[in-house]
């Protein structure tokens, strides 16, 4: 079910509510102009990264929708989609994004996820493999299997970190971190182009913690980020993806490196790897062009060795 209102913005496509499970969930879409002979039937769905929304995506989603159908949203819990008193993990998202290729887009779709996104989205092509075609990837980040191996040290540190997620103390950094000030210093340690740090990428970030339920919301996924459910490992999704897949990373990106899954990349012949120089872990904004370039490219390419 959409919105009765449509919200219009330039680079973003056109932005409405979907109601889903009864929650609200802010989504968007762009299409390619009907004129255009060189349009693909293949639609691509967008997912962000932790914290962020559909907004980060402000430089890629006109770009993209040149030659296809553009769909984007925000994951529960983040941006203009409802804080919900639910406990977080992957498999929420995943429901999410299978419910919404029902109802919008029912063929099979590019599926493209950075960060956390990239996470979903990966996992969305490993359980529901028949509506993914393609998937892309900008970065991949290490799960809590990867990170502890030992069952009961997972066990074990899950219960100390639940101890630093307490709502009281999440409450009272969720204060702090709001301010834009501090926004503005850590987007700025994440991105090595800190030039690309202006206002309208820090009212990305901070405008959704002025919805009602954001400081609950951020303690149930902190909560729901040291529970061994969270998510599959990285490791199990890279080696168990059956689909062509391309996975872009900044060379430079300090907040989930790539040294460490070269190997589990090189493992399945169905992915590609392309590294970016000079760009951290917002290279779809960092190198928007280079992003948007080599997307477009390897989808053609696809394309053309489908046919």
């Amino acid at each position: 079910m959409g919105s009765a209102q449509s919200i219009i913005h330039p680079e973003l496509g056109t932005q409405r509510d979907w109601i889903w499970r009864g929650w609200h969930i802010r989504y968007t879409y762009s299409h390619p102009s009907p004129l255009d002979a060189a349009v693909s039937t293949q639609p691509i769905l967008l997912i962000h990264g932790f914290g962020s929304s559909l907004s980060q995506w402000y430089e890629n989603i006109g770009p993209l929708s040149r030659h296809r159908s553009v769909y984007a949203l925000d994951l529960l819990g983040f941006g203009g989609s409802e804080k919900a008193a639910i406990a977080y993990n992957s498999q929420l998202w995943i429901d999410q994004i299978y419910d919404f290729w029902q109802q919008f887009i029912r063929c099979p779709m590019t599926l493209l996820g950075h960060s956390l996104g990239g996470l979903v989205a990966a996992s969305v092509a490993v359980e529901h493999p028949e509506i993914v075609n393609r998937l892309i990837l900008i970065t991949l980040p290490n799960s809590r299997q990867d990170m502890v191996t030992n069952q009961w040290l997972q066990t074990s540190l899950g219960s100390i970190e639940r101890i630093f997620a307490s709502p009281l103390l999440v409450r009272l950094i969720f204060k702090v971190a709001r301010q834009p000030s501090l926004i503005r210093k850590v987007l700025q340690s994440v991105y090595i182009k800190r030039d690309r740090v202006t206002e309208e990428v820090i009212s990305h970030y901070v405008t959704p913690t002025r919805d009602r339920g954001a400081a609950q919301t951020l303690c149930r996924l902190t909560q729901g980020a040291t529970r061994p459910n969270y998510s599959k490992s990285r490791r199990y999704l890279l080696r168990n993806i059956a689909q062509p897949t391309l996975i872009l990373w900044g060379q430079r990106d300090n907040v989930v490196p790539l040294k460490g899954s070269e190997a589990d990349i090189a493992a399945n012949p169905n992915l590609k790897l392309i590294t970016i120089p000079d760009a951290g872990h917002c290279v779809f904004d960092e190198c928007a062009d280079q992003v948007n370039g080599a997307i477009a490219h390897w989808l053609q390419h696809e394309q053309d060795a489908s046919t």
